[in-house]
């Protein structure tokens, strides 16, 4: 690779390590450091070629993305993003390439970063004869309470910011395209796929939504990556708590709907199981919920009332178009995208 470790290290250092007031040393020793006037919310996550994203994704779209699923995360505790570490390995014998490849890559971070004040404190880049693997480490400030996933009690309505299926839609479409298995979603037009595409390739983490909601006493919240059941299923599990959901109830984009329709099995696939849509599933006590409506006007965050946490014994419930059905299990899946 002719731009070479630290060739790339340097590159980066002067395109994205600004400083801030709170980090005392940035890019370029053996690590850096930072003051923790608060509490620290850490997350991490890991990106590889041909396993969570086709190699012809545009290096400024995946940027984006990798960091956008690590500030999902931190949307679902309420944190407030500071700090990132980045990982790069990047397949060898490409030359000059790569340095195409890492300017585009620059430019689709700082478009997520700088809205977040998100500063690139470190990392590592690697030569290597496997795929290419992005990892990102993502520091952020935890000033209100978490929220967890263990916090949900029967009684709280389950809401949800955003739409839901989007992305799934578009990864069925992105993988008819390539001739791999797919239901490719029908009656839509090239806008419609367009709008989807964009929702898949770059995601909008709740970070604002999050913060606020923590700040007014939520105490339960999760980021839907596996998709709207398995996510809250997570919240189940940790909870001890059973679910109600209104499936009719659930958001979707214009832009998904005719593809919907009455198909039960369309619904399941995309809005419900599909995945990767990056929004943030919260579940408020009664008397939370006018403030949430508030927080979600005051942050252009839509907000759906979608469900009911009820006690354990009661399991999952799932209603839709008058009928009721019983989830037994639900799990989470990883998407390529």
């Amino acid at each position: 690779m002719q731009l070479g470790e630290f060739g790339l290290i340097e590159v980066l250092r002067k395109a994205l390590g600004e400083m801030d007031p709170d980090l005392l040393i940035g890019m370029g020793d053996d690590a850096a450091v930072v003051r923790c006037p608060e509490a620290l919310a850490v997350c991490s996550d890991t990106m590889v070629a041909g396993r969570h994203f086709f190699a012809d994704v545009a290096a400024s779209d995946l940027a984006w993305k990798a960091l956008a699923v690590n500030l999902s995360d931190l949307a679902a505790m309420g944190a407030t993003p500071r700090w990132a570490l980045l990982n790069l390995s990047l397949p060898a014998g490409h030359g000059e390439d790569w340095g195409r490849w890492v300017d585009e890559f620059i430019a689709g971070w700082r478009a997520m970063a700088v809205p977040w004040r998100v500063r690139l404190i470190g990392g590592d880049t690697v030569a290597t004869d496997g795929p290419l693997t992005i990892t990102v480490v993502l520091l952020g400030a935890q000033r209100p309470a978490p929220m967890r996933r263990d916090a949900a009690r029967p009684g709280q309505g389950i809401w949800v910011s955003g739409s839901l299926g989007d992305a799934a839609a578009a990864l069925d479409i992105a993988r008819s395209r390539r001739g791999l298995p797919a239901r490719r979603p029908q009656d839509l037009s090239a806008a419609a796929e367009a709008v989807l595409e964009q929702r898949r390739l770059r995601p909008s983490p709740r970070l604002a939504l999050g913060e606020a909601a923590a700040g007014c006493g939520v105490g339960c919240a999760q980021d839907i990556s596996d998709g709207f059941l398995a996510d809250l299923g997570h919240i189940l599990r940790a909870s001890g708590v059973g679910a109600r959901v209104d499936v009719d109830a659930l958001p979707v984009s214009s832009a998904l709907r005719p593809a919907l329709g009455e198909d039960w099995s369309a619904w399941q696939r995309w809005p419900l199981t599909g995945g990767d849509d990056y929004e943030l599933i919260l579940c408020a006590a009664p008397e939370l919920e006018q403030a949430l409506l508030d927080i979600g006007r005051a942050t252009d965050t839509p907000l759906t009332r979608v469900g009911e946490i009820v006690p354990a014994s009661a399991g999952i419930e799932l209603r839709w178009r008058g009928h009721v059905q019983r989830v037994e299990g639900h799990g989470g899946h990883e998407h390529v995208f």
